[in-house]
């Protein structure tokens, strides 16, 4: 069985300040690891809450830029102070400062465009569903280009490619 899973239920996580923020993007980027926390940058978190506020700057004097509002939502960590503070990049390319107490090891996924969600690590398995873009997926496990995720009750294997928050850059923080 078949079934096209939407966003529908699951519509984005945040809500963007009047400001914008810098939009940039993800590739390209050189991992560092001579970091405060000894994690390498760039490196996929998770939010740990419903509510977070992500602030202008690294601080709690600084203006709350976005406020998300859901656990699970993946941030790529681009920077970080040794005060516990970290840059974040959302899927939209939006930037803003976290505190490390709301971020935790990555546990889900944005589908970044229509993917196929396979019984096996392998193109030739059958497809379970088709998960639409932007729904925001629990990933159990990744590996060798492969997350094996859960959404709306089904589980399967998808190609991390298609994938915001998860791949090669993933660690805990």
């Amino acid at each position: 069985m078949r079934r096209l899973i939407t966003a529908l239920g699951l519509s984005f996580a945040y809500l963007i300040a009047p400001a914008p923020m810098a939009q940039a993007q993800a590739g390209g980027m050189s991992v560092r690891t001579d970091t405060p926390s000894g994690y390498p940058v760039p490196r996929f978190v998770s939010l740990k809450n419903d509510e977070t506020f992500c602030r202008a700057g690294p601080s709690f004097d600084h203006p709350v830029a976005i406020t998300y509002l859901k656990a699970g939502t993946p941030l790529l960590v681009v920077a970080e102070t040794t005060d516990h503070w970290r840059k974040v990049r959302d899927a939209d390319g939006a930037e803003c400062w976290a505190h490390q107490m709301t971020l935790r090891a990555p546990n889900h996924v944005i589908v970044l465009e229509e993917t196929a969600l396979f019984a096996q690590r392998d193109r030739d398995s059958q497809v379970k569903a088709r998960l639409a873009p932007r729904v925001m997926a629990r990933m159990e496990r990744s590996d060798e280009g492969w997350a094996k995720l859960s959404a709306d009750g089904l589980s399967g294997w998808a190609e991390t490619a298609r994938l915001w928050g998860a791949g090669h850059i993933a660690a805990q923080d």
